[in-house]
């Protein structure tokens, strides 16, 4: 029997390593055959849209950049919706961190807390929040 995970995932990529473990557990989870949603709420939202092109050479040293190229998880994110992953975001906590209105990534909608993630709650088994 399948069974559905709903994570909520309040932290970003590069505060901790909250966000990357979500997308692994999620990964497993699906690779098990159960359903998993994730709830993209406060600094989780951030993880929502898609990059924006930087023009010219970034001041990120070389070093830096490689480090910090580890903590980019959009195409993780757009694999997992991909194969079956559902993500939400929530549009107010994006309006205070002024990203309402961006492109999504592939497989993100948009979403909130009294429709989205009430419609996760109702057909979850199980419920983590995960963040900090």
């Amino acid at each position: 029997m399948s069974r559905t995970l709903t994570i909520a995932l309040l932290s970003g990529s590069t505060e901790n390593d909250d966000a990357a473990f979500v997308l692994k557990l999620a990964r497993a989870v699906l690779a098990r055959g159960d359903a998993v949603n994730v709830f993209l709420y406060g600094n989780g939202c951030n993880l929502a849209n898609k990059p924006v092109p930087f023009d010219g050479r970034s001041p990120i040293s070389d070093a830096l950049r490689q480090h910090m190229d580890g903590y980019v998880l959009a195409g993780a994110i757009e694999e997992l919706a991909a194969a079956g992953a559902k993500f939400a975001t929530c549009h107010t906590t994006e309006y205070s961190r002024g990203t309402e209105g961006l492109a999504y990534l592939d497989g993100v909608a948009w979403g909130d807390v009294g429709n989205s993630y009430t419609r996760f709650l109702m057909s979850t088994d199980v419920l983590l929040t995960i963040g900090r």
